[in-house]
């Protein structure tokens, strides 16, 4: 078995597999989030006995992620035009399959709505509402901007080459608690069924994808410390997201590159005042800007959120060519920053006025 940074984890490889061969994939999110494990299979696939498995070891609500264009299609409204639930899921109204179902309730009733949610010749027309089936429309960008169950399921079925609409529901054990952790790992090693993390997608999305673009070529920026270039980059998962880069000295090619991500905020300009500093110092660098950060923060978790914006971060890194990085930080990390897609040189803590004892 083949595992991730994740102990206990398979790869994605092995999960794109399973949900490429209609089989299942546990997914689990993040403590300071849901905290829980999903069961995860692609919508064209479901089948009667596939559900029933799902049912049995699990709270039973179905849901089924798509992504705006199939949402739209089907012409399926959103539950709820004040969205106040913590994660802001969205829930559309719920569906059944008209022809062939009955109550709509059962394990063949149910496989039938999911896998005709999926099937892109079936329009509105071809579904009761309400229902016992609950679709989620899931974010553009995936995981990298809302890492939820929800998107992690679209980006699986995307990247293993099927439709991208999933079938899902919340793993709980037979008293109807969820499972955490360790039970999910027993169930995946009982069951054969690949275990990942969001954590692990979001890595490997970072790896694997074009996520940014270069829109503006290099501009001077003089500053008291020096002069430094900035580059514009542009999200290619985020509508009008933009990144900036300040580049000083070469860094094309170069080992132990200083490297800053300044987030949003006073003390975050203070701090970047600082790393600027502490490039000049070293003779080269670059601090990159993330904005948006505090809304991830609070629909994926700090964890999750975080990574996505350093995995952002690191694909423009990539699009410099630096060689290898040293990467500057005023906190300890939370996440292990080597399963980005860039070497990590070593990382060193950037001692501030503002994170200093004295």
């Amino acid at each position: 078995m083949v595992h991730t940074e994740n102990v206990g984890t398979n790869s994605i490889d092995e999960a794109l597999e399973s949900i490429r061969c209609g089989h299942f994939v546990v997914v689990m999110d993040n403590e300071d989030r849901e905290n829980e494990g999903d069961l995860i299979a692609a919508a064209e696939f479901a089948t009667e006995e596939r559900v029933a498995f799902m049912l049995r070891h699990s709270t039973g609500i179905v849901c089924v992620p798509a992504m705006a264009d199939r949402i739209d299609e089907l012409q399926l409204p959103l539950m709820v035009k004040n969205n106040t639930e913590a994660h802001k899921c969205k829930f559309t109204v719920t569906v059944d399959l008209k022809e062939g179902n009955s109550t709509g309730v059962s394990a063949a009733d149910r496989a039938r709505t999911i896998s005709a949610l999926a099937n892109s010749e079936l329009g509105p027309a071809a579904f009761n509402r309400p229902g016992h089936i609950f679709p989620l429309l899931a974010q553009n960008g995936g995981v990298m901007v809302r890492a939820g169950h929800t998107e992690a399921a679209t980006d699986l079925a995307r990247l293993a080459g099927v439709r991208p609409v999933g079938y899902i529901c919340e793993m709980t054990d037979e008293n109807g608690r969820m499972l955490r952790r360790p039970q999910l790992q027993d169930f995946s090693v009982k069951f054969d069924v690949p275990l990942i993390t969001i954590s692990d997608l979001i890595c490997y999305r970072s790896r694997t994808e074009t996520l940014v673009q270069r829109i503006h070529n290099e501009t001077k920026v003089v500053t008291p410390l020096g002069n430094f270039s900035s580059i514009e980059y542009l999200s290619l998962v985020q509508k009008d997201q933009k990144y900036h880069a300040l580049i000083f000295g070469t860094v094309d090619s170069k080992i132990d590159v200083p490297v800053f991500l300044v987030e949003d905020g006073f003390e975050a300009n203070l701090q970047a005042l600082w790393a600027q500093q502490f490039i000049v110092t070293h003779g080269n660098g670059v601090l990159i800007y993330i904005q948006g950060l505090s809304e991830l923060v609070r629909i994926s978790g700090e964890l999750m959120a975080r990574q996505s914006r350093f995995g952002m971060a690191m694909q423009i890194v990539r699009d410099l060519k630096v060689g290898t990085v040293r990467l500057l930080t005023t906190s300890n990390l939370t996440f292990d920053p080597h399963h980005f897609g860039v070497i990590i040189s070593g990382t060193q803590h950037l001692i501030t006025s503002i994170n200093s004892d004295t």
